[in-house]
């Protein structure tokens, strides 16, 4: 190789150095020079991390001060979503999961979640033991990415004690984060699921705080904190809610309902009862059974939880998770009152006006009959409610029409939500003309559309195959003649399913039909009698108060209107509601010796029939104000399949009753105690 070769190789091979070095410097430079702050950043927000320290969710809390719900501080396990193999990981994955219990599958599926961010902890587990918690820290070296923190949990403090009224709260879920996007909330924070803690939460909720914390490659702690920002407790709900009384409501639900099986009703497995202020509003009581624990949302639910909740797949006729008392039912005989109202204010009877009731009664070809096969006699407005007399009642509600009855219906609040601060309320139904009109007409012209249209097509065929001009003149006259007796019949039809017959007003005249009304909606009624005639809005808050004490937001009463109904007549309603309880009355077996002077009415109401075409048990009924003179409170209760409401729904009431009035239980026997 000649020496001019070997210098014109040594050039290009110094050229190839200079670039070489010429690149690195400038990576240097930009790395040490331009990028400095950036990877300053990067490595410092390596090192440090922010923690976030949960805020205490507020407390629920009765009238009188006692803790119903809070927080409780428990041990949870999260793991970083660090950049490991998938070796790694499947490692990790499998010594975590044999400490707490767990499927190393699902732990496997959280951190591979694809909306969880490089670096951001996964929740593993919450409420582990003491015992797993010290064990996970002993082999902490092992588990890199996973640590342990204290957090607080919602405790429920008496288990299944009001359960539809609180909710329950759970992570917030995809499509909850996506509507309150802007009120910064984040996966796996607390959120309400149900009830108050749904109702309320952006009351409960507070305001996290976080810890700066110094942390090694593997993302566990390596000195304390550098800096904290504590957390802001959230606000205190205080209810109007008595704890004792909504105690013995539940008590006696569940007594009665109990006694009840052992006897004629197998099905009475539930029901409702509800006490209201009736000069505020205020909800005194709402209890409803079956009942569950709110605290099973704590955790992953069972099948069989899942399935007394809901009654997903045996059809379970009674899922715990219902509010009954804000489910419609048939009201039965205490809907008595609105139909007195109807007709004394439409001027078609006065309080003296009498009715022979024989038992039954024989009304557009149809006999009525009464509840009592020999009937009540001789028997005015005070009479009829007192032994709550059907035949009075059927010629009461013709007298006074069905547009009457509506209205008053509606002027007491029925068949519409009170507005109560619960979501899920039911409207119920009053039912009317329009009502009916508006459920069935559509339906009807569509099926007679269809026979229309089916007699058309069969005799276009038939025409069109006719081979003589008089052949198809036959046939054109017997599809007009089929036509015409279609149409005949839809008149008929439509009288019966579309129009509003005095049949239907008969039957709804004492509660029974389209008539569907909510518990609470019945205490509402009867406490609008008692007072006056002002329908106040049901609330259950009475005030949010912060973690230092001060009111954040007081609730007062809310007038929702005054029912067009004169004194006279509500004074008249009163005192028939007094005389059910008096001698002779249908509750005074089981109020006789009550030492508080009350008002009430019992009521059947008609379930229609079982699979072998039997009727079904009633569903038992009793409204009621106390005390007579000066009303305080309205109660309403109904007990499912539990026959008559004297001794079924009645016992609930008077052991509700008999709580608020501090009354003692030696004076009063309990519902659901048996006489023997």
């Amino acid at each position: 190789m000649t020496e001019k070769v070997i210098e014109k190789k040594l050039r290009i091979f110094m050229a190839l150095v200079t670039v070489i070095f010429l690149v690195l410097i400038s990576r240097l430079a930009l790395l040490q020079i331009v990028q400095t702050q950036e990877f300053k950043t990067m490595s410092e927000q390596n090192r440090i991390r922010l923690v976030p320290i949960p805020a205490k969710r507020g407390e629920i809390l009765d009238r009188n001060g006692k803790v119903l719900v809070q927080d409780r501080p428990v041990y949870s396990v999260s793991v970083f979503n660090l950049e490991m193999t998938k070796q790694d990981l499947h490692k990790l994955a499998d010594r975590l999961a044999s400490m707490l219990g767990m499927k190393s599958a699902d732990i496997i599926a959280a951190m591979n979640d694809k909306l969880v961010k490089k670096y951001e902890p996964i929740k593993i587990a919450k409420d582990v033991p003491l015992d797993i918690v010290a064990k996970i820290k002993e082999n902490q070296a092992e588990l890199p990415g996973v640590e342990v923190n204290v957090e607080p949990m919602r405790d429920y403090v008496f288990k299944d004690f009001m359960p539809h009224i609180f909710g329950y709260v759970r992570e917030i879920s995809p499509a909850q984060l996506e509507k309150h996007k802007d009120e910064g909330y984040s996966l796996g924070d607390r959120f309400g699921q149900a009830g108050l803690e749904n109702q309320y939460q952006s009351y409960l909720q507070g305001k996290d705080g976080d810890s700066m914390v110094e942390v090694d490659k593997s993302q566990h702690p390596v000195r304390s904190p550098v800096d904290i920002r504590q957390p802001i407790p959230g606000n205190n709900l205080v209810l109007n809610i008595d704890a004792k009384v909504q105690k013995a409501a539940e008590e006696s639900l569940d007594r009665t309902m109990a006694m009840l099986q052992k006897g004629k009703f197998p099905d009475a497995k539930a029901g409702a009862v509800v006490m209201i202020d009736v000069k505020t509003g205020k909800v005194l009581t709402m209890a409803s059974k079956p009942g569950f624990d709110p605290n099973i949302f704590n955790g992953k639910m069972t099948p069989a939880q899942s399935e007394a909740l809901f009654g997903s797949k045996t059809k379970n006729p009674f899922p715990a998770f219902n509010n009954r008392a804000m489910m419609g039912y048939a009201p039965g005989s205490t809907f008595k009152m609105v139909t007195a109202t109807a007709v004394l204010e439409s001027k078609k009877a006065t309080i003296d006006d009498t009715y022979v009731d024989h038992g039954s009664v024989y009304l557009y070809g149809r006999s009525y009959k009464c509840w009592v096969s020999g009937g009540h006699g001789t028997v005015n407005l005070i009479k009829a409610i007192k032994v709550s007399c059907n035949v009075y009642f059927y010629q009461m509600g013709l007298r006074a029409g069905v547009d009457n009855l509506v209205k008053y219906a509606r002027e007491y609040g029925l068949g519409q939500k009170t507005g109560i601060d619960l979501l899920n309320e039911s409207a119920g139904r009053v039912p009317s003309p329009e009502w009916k009109k508006d459920l069935n007409e559509q339906a009807l012209k569509d099926k007679y559309e269809k026979i229309y249209q089916k007699i058309e097509d069969k005799y276009s065929v038939l025409i069109n195959k006719a081979a003589t001009e008089k052949e198809r003149k036959k046939l054109t006259t017997q599809k007009n003649q089929e036509l015409n007796q279609q149409k005949a019949q839809y008149k008929i039809d439509y009288r019966w399913q579309v129009d509003w017959q005095p049949f239907e007003t008969i039957i709804m005249s004492i509660g029974q039909g389209g008539n569907y009304y909510t518990p609470l909606q019945m205490a509402n009624y009867i406490a609008t009698i008692a007072n006056g005639g002002t329908r106040y809005q049901p609330y259950l808050v009475d005030r949010v108060v912060d973690y230092q004490g001060k009111v954040v937001k007081q609730f007062d009463k809310k007038a929702v209107s005054h029912v067009t109904v004169s004194p006279a007549t509500l004074a008249t309603v009163r005192r028939g509601m007094r005389a059910v309880v008096e001698p002779g009355g249908t509750a005074y077996s089981i109020f006789s010796n009550f030492p508080v002077p009350i008002a009430g009415k019992t009521g059947s109401a008609q379930t229609g029939k079982d699979k072998y075409g039997n009727d079904k048990p009633t569903h038992g009924w009793f409204v009621a104000f106390a005390p007579y003179d000066n009303p305080q409170v309205a109660v309403a209760s109904v007990v499912e399949y539990a026959g008559h409401g004297g001794s079924s729904a009645g016992l609930v009431c008077r052991d509700v009753l008999a709580a608020y009035f501090n009354i003692d239980k030696t004076q009063v026997k309990q519902g659901g105690v048996s006489d023997e």
